[in-house]
């Protein structure tokens, strides 16, 4: 059975990146890049662990009408945040999305 997972993987720029992908592939959740891997591994612990909490998330818009969230650390720092969605309900079932698969996440290392 495929289960949701973080890859791991090192962007043309030379920092490490994670994403979280729910188990039938589908990217919900994008990191900033980190100079050390010890650094994305650390934000993926953080996803997991705060994850799971509504209140941790920003919905927002963007200028041309789409839709996004951010996942937010306690001290209002950004772990994750999701792609662009055309309503507010896509947006919404990307949160849950998220919820779910940091119950149930592995992580691979693509590098």
């Amino acid at each position: 059975m495929r289960k949701p997972k973080f890859e791991m993987l090192t962007g043309n720029d030379g920092s490490t990146y994670f994403q979280l992908k729910t188990a039938t592939g589908t990217v919900v959740l994008t990191s900033r890049g980190f100079l050390k891997k010890v650094d994305a591994i650390q934000g993926i612990v953080s996803v997991m662990r705060f994850g799971v909490f509504e209140s941790r998330y920003v919905r927002k818009e963007t200028g041309t009408g789409k839709y996004f969230f951010q996942l937010l650390s306690p001290s209002g720092r950004v772990l994750g945040w999701s792609e662009t969605y055309y309503s507010k309900q896509c947006r919404d079932n990307g949160i849950v999305a998220v919820r779910r698969a940091v119950q149930f996440g592995k992580v691979l290392d693509l590098n």
